[in-house]
């Protein structure tokens, strides 16, 4: 069980990504369709979750509750280098050691 079920009730907004499995994607589409009150799209929905692409989620917003809305995640660029090599650690220490 990947999902938190109480939590997931008592949540005013749902983004929902890629599940890994059937029975994870069930229990959402049921818990949607119980909510909005739109059983007839639940098959719809479950189609969507099932083929859903990388960085792709179904957003689901309790006061709009007919309106199921998809939308995709930018890529994030991180300028950081990584980790500090013993010769960065030296020339950034160097000064401290100086004093």
């Amino acid at each position: 069980m990947d999902l938190d079920y109480r939590a997931l009730s008592n949540a005013g907004v749902w983004c929902i990504g890629r599940l890994s499995t059937d029975a994870d994607r069930e229990r959402v589409v049921e818990a949607m369709a119980d909510s909005a009150g739109a059983a007839s799209d639940a098959g719809a929905l479950a189609d969507v979750l099932k083929v859903l692409a990388p960085r792709r989620f179904v957003l689901r917003n309790v006061h709009r509750p007919k309106e199921l809305v998809l939308l995709q995640s930018r890529t994030t660029l991180c300028w950081l280098r990584g980790p500090l090599t013993r010769s960065d650690l030296k020339r950034l220490t160097r000064p401290v050691a100086a004093q």
